[in-house]
């Protein structure tokens, strides 16, 4: 693996959260299971839709690269052209290190990561369920609403909840959020859209906007069955379009609050409603390709932040009011480095016609350079 170019951050221990006992740690885990059951069986019911979208991903994508794919007893796929291999297991690919995926999953060291680079990175504050006083402090300092999420171990928006303005909302998110993981974030809540920018070995080659979550109501389902049912056309995969359900958790009646309802509300005929404000569990209705519309400078800070890491495959996420305007536009932060990102982000768009047909040049990319290949 390349070195990693990287200027690492003083750590403050006298900063970090106390410590959690493993006997609390085994609670909150069970708190989890219970709380989120539903969400938990709904998960594993898409096991399947993955499985399905990147199996057929991968066989075009190896007939488009003119190479050989096979699928190893362990499942995984090994992809093959003129003496060189390659192995997939859906979005996983060899172009990066476990341990790599490891350290970009902490948030708090991507941040200072980040932040060395001279870059804008999320207000942000650690804490733990054992000095929540430190988050409660940094809420009533903010000006606006503040999110809180786990700040390890986790992605997907597993644990996260926006929209946070008092003291039982921050508790209750806390709780939540510790169930995933011991060390917590919280962090002010951003203004602007998501965006999702993906360099493969430092290269840039696609963008999108990832919006919220939406559903449209018919008059007479709940929020709660409007959910159901667009859990259930996903799953059928006519077509796919998210990889994900759309589960109706602590976020999402966080969100339909701030908005005067519930799940068991019943919007009107073609009222479109904000499930989250997370985007993680949104459709390809809500994903809309903007690459052409970055400007310069942000995909050369992008470029640079995933060469400097020593990331083959990056998956940059910006919020930005504006992507057109350059980073140091006020409202534009970088927030995480996805190791090995997601490639369904940039198929499952709102116009197909746009899609960047990234996995063949992926491919091509590995055989060409022998990055991520072996030679078998």
């Amino acid at each position: 693996m390349r070195d990693l170019q990287l200027t690492l951050p003083r750590v403050d221990a006298g900063n970090a959260p106390p410590p959690v006992s493993a006997a609390k740690r085994f609670w909150l885990r069970g708190k989890r299971r219970i709380a989120d059951f539903g969400g938990i069986m709904e998960r594993r019911r898409f096991e399947e839709v993955r499985t399905y979208f990147y199996d057929a991903m991968w066989r075009q994508a190896a007939s488009d690269a003119s190479a050989r794919i096979e699928r190893l007893p362990n499942g995984i796929f090994r992809i093959s052209r003129r003496g060189r291999s390659t192995f997939v297991d859906r979005s996983t690919l060899t172009l990066d290190s476990a341990l790599v995926d490891r350290i970009m999953l902490n948030k708090s060291i991507t941040y200072g990561w980040l932040a060395a680079k001279g870059l804008r990175t999320p207000q942000s504050v650690r804490f733990g369920i054992g000095n929540i006083e430190v988050a409660l402090r940094f809420l009533s300092e903010s000006k606006g609403p503040v999110v809180v999420k786990p700040s390890d171990g986790t992605g997907c928006g597993h644990g996260v909840t926006t929209g946070i303005t008092d003291e039982a909302g921050l508790r209750a998110a806390a709780g939540h959020a510790a169930a995933f993981h011991s060390q917590l974030l919280v962090e002010r809540q951003l203004a602007g859209a998501s965006f999702r920018l993906l360099f493969l070995d430092g290269q840039f080659i696609d963008a999108v906007r990832r919006d919220p979550p939406r559903l449209v109501g018919d008059g007479r389902s709940s929020i709660r069955d409007l959910a159901r049912q667009e859990n259930e056309r996903r799953r059928a995969c006519a077509p796919v379009t998210a990889l994900s359900p759309l589960v109706i958790d602590m976020e999402s009646r966080n969100t339909l609050d701030h908005a005067g309802l519930h799940p068991g509300s019943i919007p009107a005929a073609g009222q479109s409603v904000k499930v989250k404000l997370a985007v993680n569990e949104n459709g390809a209705a809500q994903n809309h390709v903007v690459r052409d519309e970055v400007h310069p400078d942000i995909i050369a800070a992008g470029a640079r932040i995933a060469r400097d890491f020593g990331i083959g495959l990056a998956g940059l996420d910006v919020t930005a009011t504006d992507i057109s305007a350059p980073p140091a536009h006020p409202d534009t932060v970088f927030n995480e480095v996805n190791v090995g990102a997601g490639l369904h982000h940039h198929y499952l768009v709102s116009d197909l016609a746009q899609a960047a047909d990234v996995a063949p040049r992926i491919l091509d990319h590995i055989f060409t350079t022998g990055h991520g290949a072996m030679e078998l």
